[in-house]
């Protein structure tokens, strides 16, 4: 019983944010799926006796209260202000890593992210099939559940309960997915592949689905049985093909791969053309809107209330806070990076390891490092990820 009990980490409290609908609690300022953070973050001062031994840690990602500090400043410079949305974001990100870094690794069940990949892949596959609908977020974009809009890039697809649609929803499985392929025994790839491959494809996201081959192509080369898990592979990949896979990605009835083509092409164009002061510094948060090839100043664009980015969170970063700032967010992830030059993805490594790289790749294609209703799990793996660090070193010291 008190194993059990000892393996409630307020951790676990943040896996209810993709599974709680973005809507309004306090008009403008709070969302129901901000609850989980303040929950969160209500449990953990309570071990507030352990934070000295996480601040002494700060070295170990300096360069996450470094990017808060750009932030701010800029913040000051360009908008004459002190605190936007995205500084407390950062704000809770550094605290949940002076969290992690003080905590023992095995307060928090590990399987947790497993458990919720499972929920979340089980909840497309149901939605297709049983043509579920739970309605929609503040947004009013998306149903949770299956889409059955006539409009052509709403049509047909499968969307959580997460902020950020279909596309955000596919990111959230392929993530859980990568972490639960790694986490597990191999003797549990099957089901994952299964799962994970079935609901990522009727949310429709291509990109998505890419990246999920890829990490599936990489585990079942490090398995030992690797012909019955490609066996399992080309299999669900068959069913895929039956339900439309082919046709997907060959068309583009939707104008979605056009419409990512011109909002990066229209943004990469922006930068070039705009000064070498914008391009370092950055313009500020959120004071650009990005439709089709065109920039259009935030405060002049008022035709919905979908968030317009270049579908690219690099470039995001860039067009918000400059060359500067997307370094100094790079060098958060220097640990990462470094492991990848010099142990080219060694077998034994962590599956956070492989959530934060799949997060990064993913970015390429989306605004996923602005969705925080989806991209805390990247923050929360890569603090997870220089825990082990930390213990590993202390081991072999």
């Amino acid at each position: 019983m008190n194993s059990k009990v000892s393996r409630l980490s307020p951790l676990t409290i943040l896996f209810f944010i993709p599974l709680i609908p973005h809507l309004n609690v306090i008009d403008g300022f709070v969302h129901m799926d901000d609850l989980p953070i303040l929950v969160f973050s209500f449990f953990a001062l309570f071990s507030f006796k352990l934070f000295p031994k996480g601040i002494s840690q700060i070295g170990n990602n300096k360069f996450i209260f470094l990017f808060i500090i750009y932030l701010f400043l800029q913040n000051q410079i360009i908008n004459n202000g002190f605190i936007h949305s995205e500084i407390l974001r950062y704000l809770f990100y550094s605290f949940l890593f002076i969290y992690v870094i003080s905590i023992d690794l095995n307060s928090f069940d590990q399987n947790i992210p497993v458990y919720l990949f499972f929920f979340l892949s089980s909840f497309s596959i149901l939605s297709y099939f049983l043509s579920l609908n739970l309605g929609t977020d503040l947004y009013q974009n998306w149903n949770i559940g299956l889409n059955l809009s006539d409009i052509d890039y709403i049509k047909g697809r499968v969307n959580g309960f997460q902020a950020g649609g279909p596309n955000s929803f596919a990111d959230l499985i392929t993530v859980t997915a990568v972490y639960s392929m790694f986490r597990l025994k191999d003797t549990y790839l099957p089901y994952v592949i299964i799962f994970s491959f079935l609901s990522c494809f009727f949310t429709y996201s291509r990109f998505s689905l890419i990246v999920l081959v890829l990490f599936t192509i990489l585990k079942i080369f490090y398995v030992e049985k690797k012909g019955s898990n490609l066996g399992i592979f080309i299999a669900v990949f068959l069913v895929c093909i039956n339900f439309g896979l082919i046709e997907r990605f060959s068309s583009d009835d939707n104008s979605g791969i056009q419409d990512r083509v011109e909002m990066q092409t229209g943004t990469i164009n922006y930068i070039f053309e705009d000064s070498i002061k914008n391009n370092l510094l950055g313009r500020g948060f959120d004071n650009y809107v990005v439709k089709g090839q065109v920039l259009y100043d935030a405060d002049k664009f008022d035709e919905d209330n979908v968030s317009h980015g270049p579908h690219n969170s690099y470039l995001f970063i860039i067009l918000n806070y400059g060359v500067v700032g997307l370094l100094l967010y790079a060098l958060i992830f220097k640990d990462l990076i470094y492991k990848i030059f010099k142990h080219r993805f060694k077998k034994e490594y962590s599956p956070y390891f492989y959530v934060v790289l799949a997060y990064l790749v993913l970015s390429f294609s989306s605004d996923l490092l602005q969705n925080h209703s989806v991209s805390w799990f990247l923050y929360l793996s890569y603090f997870l990820f220089i825990k082990e660090t930390i213990i590993k070193r202390s081991i072999e010291n």
